[in-house]
């Protein structure tokens, strides 16, 4: 397995045009996502040439041992808007362990969105339990995850399972966690805006600016003007 992370590590410092910095825990060379992606795309490892179960094995290897951000985004990539089975699901689950910064929280979240679409059963116990981890990125994982954007979702959880993974944390004082509220309420409106809205209302005073400023950005003008009031009066009170 080092090989082949060599490899990868290798083709990211000859192909890079910037030297590294620290970010987030790892040394990262600011490849542009497009960049990073067309190598998937051009299966320029040799490794992508062994079967799916090798090609998981090598990617889960990666992921756990590199030191560049680069190397867990290419990781995270040949996963994406696919049906995961039962073996690569039980990999990438853990692949959250790792987390460290709001890109790759959110590529996964692709991932687990999808995984939730299709298989609930699978991921929804771990949502339960990350909702309440001292780790914030499964705090985070555990609200984004549910949507990640509604407009790809064909089939999604009732308002009530939905809301109740964002109540226990409206006073979450982790920023990268209000912002995934704020996102995650966002698009269940899309969904339930009738209900969304009615959250919003009973809940004026527990959602934090972060959170509201994201929650309302594709509300009406009109609306939002009311809601705007309505927060503004009751923190008069």
């Amino acid at each position: 397995m080092d090989k082949y992370l060599k490899e990868l590590e290798s083709y990211i410092e000859l192909n890079s045009k910037n030297k590294s910095k620290e970010y987030a825990s790892v040394q990262k060379f600011h490849y542009t996502v497009p960049s990073l992606r067309a190598f998937i795309k051009q299966k320029v490892f040799s490794f992508q040439e062994h079967d799916a179960e090798l090609q998981l094995a090598i990617w889960d290897f990666i992921w756990n041992n590199t030191s560049y951000f680069e190397s867990m985004s290419l990781s995270i990539y040949p996963f994406q808007h696919k049906s995961l089975s039962k073996n690569e699901f039980e990999k990438i689950i853990n692949w959250v362990d790792k987390c460290s910064c709001w890109e790759h929280s959110d590529d996964l979240s692709k991932i687990y969105a999808q995984v939730l679409e299709e298989n609930p059963n699978w991921i929804l116990p771990y949502y339960k339990k990350w909702n309440k981890s001292e780790n914030l990125w499964k705090r985070r994982q555990s609200i984004v995850g549910l949507l990640e954007y509604a407009s790809k979702r064909k089939k999604v959880l009732p308002f009530e399972e939905l809301i109740s993974f964002i109540q226990p944390l409206l006073k979450d004082d982790a920023y990268y966690v209000q912002k995934g509220i704020g996102w995650t309420l966002r698009e269940i409106y899309n969904i339930y805006p009738k209900e969304t809205l009615d959250f919003i209302e009973k809940n004026t005073l527990d959602i934090s600016s972060i959170a509201y400023s994201a929650a309302t950005e594709k509300i009406n003008k009109e609306t939002k003007q009311k809601l705007n009031v309505l927060r503004k009066e009751s923190r008069k009170k």
